[in-house]
């Protein structure tokens, strides 16, 4: 026996006898002297360190021992055992991992390695689970179910046969189909499906895409909203529509094109909408709409115009028909329509109302309850507000959200009446490019607190200055966005409307304002944490080119 190996066997006996230091002294006199170790002195070293509880110095023995002896399974399972000791059971396991794949599985220790690789990939594994349509009662199951989205729905059917089957037989899941999230084109055939799932229950669809609208409105009688795409004839739309007997809302959008002989159509046989809204319409001279049927149940009406060949008809007849309207959008009506009709219909439940590229006017009796008001590119739309008769006590409570964007015709005073005797309700105030109401006209509404409550303000235009601006960082102490784009500010006005005591606000838009520089821009986003919109317009052609300045 070499002197080696006889100091090894020392070294073993004295571990048995658990003097462990003693052992770790023969060890180190093997290791010290030999050049061609074997990998069991190495082992016993690493035991050695592992009982003196020294187990980093014990995991170095190990990594030395599957780096010196890859195809031995005593180096994975000293350094596994290890790090299982030290906690990282997902370390071991991925040293466990290792060994199998370098160690033949003809070695004597591979079960051995095997047995616990198993044993550590379970432990560090999810517990085992269970189907929770076996644990949970079927009513609570569906509940949890109902608050899903349609996709996440579907999803679903694809976990197993038992849940496909579950879900087929749960109408209660397939009452809304929106197919607006998907991807790609839903089959045909797979609409159907989910409507025979539905067993006819199916009360909202939506979908981006053509549908065969006949089978569906016939098969699914609890129908009430419908948002489609485009690709249906006027005709389809109009023997749908009187099919759906029970729809409540209808949304076509701007790649719906329809004729404007088809609204008036459909809001005639629908007689249970409450929402309509057409964002493609045209209009001809062959044909005029005749406004007939039963709209008392209407309460928001959008019609965007894109359009109009001809004669502009008249919608005067429209607006006779629907005086408890809540909210009401026109875009692109460029007919002298009055709003509402001056022949004694008032509309005093009016609360929102879009106007955009609109030449009629509006008659201050609608305005009692409104709250809303957005005008776009309206010529003289206010012009019955001139008259001083009629401004009196209209007004009962102050309008919360005002856009006036190019509205011709408004005045200072016009606007002061608008907002009522009150200013403390007003929470959103546009005036862009709104060139009648001059700097000192700013001054004067900043002077008499019209903004002193206003959260989402626009001022965009080149009449606001650096004065205006600390004016109206000092009243207006609610401020959470603020758009003053080509304007005339430098970075003055910026630093007096970020560095207000107790300012509240977030977001800043300065868009073309030249003289504004980068270092207010870097005050503002850096060290007053609030987002800021900058950059230059450029035209080139027809092509709008903006550049940002960061």
């Amino acid at each position: 026996m070499d002197p080696s190996t006889q100091t090894q066997k020392l070294g073993q006996q004295e571990y048995r006898r658990k003097n462990y230091h003693a052992a770790l002294n023969f060890f180190n006199s093997v290791i010290a002297t030999e050049k061609q170790l074997d990998v069991s002195v190495l082992d016993c070293r690493a035991a050695t360190y592992e009982k003196l509880g020294d187990l980093h110095t014990a995991l170095k023995d190990g990594r030395r021992m599957i780096s010196d002896y890859k195809t031995d399974c005593a180096g994975y399972l000293r350094t596994g055992k290890i790090l299982q000791l030290l906690d990282k059971d997902s370390v071991a396991l991925g040293i466990y991992k290792y060994g199998l794949r370098n160690v033949s599985s003809s070695s004597s220790q591979y079960q051995l390695l095997r047995d616990i690789h198993d044993s550590v990939n379970q432990k560090c594994g999810p517990r085992k689970a269970r189907d929770p349509l076996t644990v949970l009662p079927v009513e609570i199951a569906q509940m949890i179910m109902s608050y899903m989205d349609f996709k996440h729905v579907v999803s679903l059917t694809r976990v197993s046969t038992t849940w496909r089957d579950y879900l087929k037989s749960t109408p209660g899941l397939w009452a809304t189909l929106d197919f607006s999230k998907a991807k790609a084109d839903v089959p045909k055939t797979a609409i159907q499906k989910y409507i025979r799932f539905s067993r006819g229950t199916v009360s909202r669809l939506t979908t981006r895409q053509s549908i065969n609208l006949q089978h569906v409105v016939t098969q699914c009688k609890s129908l009430e909203h419908l948002e489609i795409g485009g690709g249906y004839s006027n005709a389809s739309l109009i023997k749908a529509a009187s099919v759906a007997r029970n729809l409540r809302c209808l949304l076509l959008p701007a790649r719906c094109e329809t004729s404007l002989d088809c609204v008036s159509q459909i809001l005639g046989v629908c007689k249970n909408l409450v929402r309509a809204e057409f964002h493609s319409v045209t209009s001809t001279q062959s044909i005029h709409p005749k406004w007939q049927g039963d709209m008392s149940r209407l309460r928001t009406l959008v019609v965007k115009v894109t359009d109009v060949q001809g004669s502009k008809p008249s919608f005067d007849s429209l607006m006779h028909m629907i005086p408890d309207i809540r909210e009401l959008s026109l875009r692109g009506w460029k007919s002298k329509t009055t709003i509402p009709p001056a022949s004694g219909v008032a509309m005093t439940r009016l609360e929102k109302l879009q106007l955009a590229d609109f030449k009629g006017c509006v008659n201050p009796l609608a305005l009692s309850a409104l709250r809303t008001l957005d005008l776009d590119t309206c010529i003289n739309v206010l012009h019955s507000f001139v008259d001083q008769e009629s401004r009196p006590d209209l007004r009962t409570d102050g309008i919360a959200e005002l856009s006036l964007s190019c509205a011709s015709g408004l005045s200072l005073e016009c606007l002061v009446w608008l907002l009522g005797p009150k200013f403390d309700g007003l929470r959103k105030l546009h005036l862009p490019q709104c060139t009648e109401i001059t700097d000192i006209g700013l001054r004067n509404l900043i002077d008499m607190g019209l903004i002193d409550h206003v959260v989402d303000l626009d001022l965009s235009g080149p009449r606001l200055t650096d004065s205006l601006i600390q004016l109206l960082a000092f009243r207006a102490f609610r401020l959470e966005r603020i758009k003053v784009a080509s304007t005339a500010i430098t970075g003055v006005g910026v630093k007096a409307l970020v560095t207000k005591p107790g300012s509240k606000l977030q977001y800043l838009d300065i868009t073309d304002c030249m003289h504004v520089a980068s270092d207010a821009v870097a005050f503002a986003r850096h060290l007053k944490g609030l987002k800021v919109k900058c950059g230059q317009e450029e035209f080139r052609g027809k092509k709008k080119k903006k550049i940002r300045f960061e």
